[in-house]
């Protein structure tokens, strides 16, 4: 009996998503490390970026990569294009200086699925890997935790605001992470299980994800024009983005 509980849980393990961490900074090491097994997968890490190159070079298949980059340890668009070349799979690039808008776009040219600044929210980065291993090329508005305007609006994770004109609304910071998860997958149906784990982490509950999606739209409803958060019967909930309305001529 114990034998068949082994071998039940050794193909489980066989099954979890296999992310490549990489960062030179121990700490942060451990850190993402952990956090790509909160979001369900199993992670090896190393502290260099040629270390990283040699582990793609072997047989071994990875899923993700997630590549921490700082002031001292940082790579070229150039070196971040070989590596999504040699990975064949998507990866999150954690970069200290993600505020550079120019730096921004041009690793996401290289090849970066998503860039979050660091240091990062724990809870976002879950979010990012469950988003990237839910399948490859998913319609992203946005990466999680940047600045964006869409439609008029403004979506401000620094300050947790969204903005069009005079209206500026604030959120709380469990509001912001749930529409975080949304903006980084518009106009997808998902069940709420499927939300609030990626969005809050393992402590989270579905009577919480109820709560927070009713004080989301209340406060999203000046902007229904534009953005809304609505839920279908067998569907699930989703977040709906589009271009406003034009006046009438």
């Amino acid at each position: 009996m114990e034998k068949r509980k082994d071998q039940s849980r050794s193909r489980l393990r066989a099954r979890l998503p296999r992310i490549l961490v990489v960062d030179a900074n121990a700490g942060y090491r451990s850190v993402i490390s952990h956090v790509v097994e909160l979001a369900g997968g199993e992670f090896e890490s190393v502290a260099e970026f040629d270390a990283a190159r040699r582990q793609l070079e072997r047989s071994t298949r990875f899923d993700l990569v997630i590549l921490g980059m700082s002031a001292d340890s940082r790579v070229t668009p150039k070196q971040l294009g070989e590596l999504r070349a040699e990975a064949r799979c998507p990866f999150i690039l954690l970069d200290e200086s993600s505020d550079d808008a120019g730096a921004t776009l041009e690793t996401y040219e290289a090849g970066a699925s998503q860039v979050l600044p660091k240091p990062f929210v724990p809870d976002a980065l879950i979010g990012a890997i469950k988003s990237e291993l839910r399948g490859p090329d998913l319609a992203s508005v946005v990466s999680i935790a940047t600045k964006i305007e869409l439609g008029g609006l403004v979506f401000d994770a620094k300050q947790r605001s969204v903005k069009n004109g005079e209206t500026n609304v604030s959120l709380t910071k469990r509001e912001w992470q749930l529409l975080s998860f949304f903006l980084t997958n518009p106009n997808q149906f998902f069940a709420a299980e499927d939300v609030a784990l990626p969005a809050w982490g393992p402590e989270a509950s579905i009577e919480q994800f109820r709560t927070y999606v009713a004080r989301l739209r209340q406060k999203l409803s000046p902007f229904k024009d534009v953005c809304s958060v609505v839920n279908e019967k067998g569907k699930g909930y989703r977040l709906v983005l589009q271009q406003p309305k034009l006046p009438a001529a």
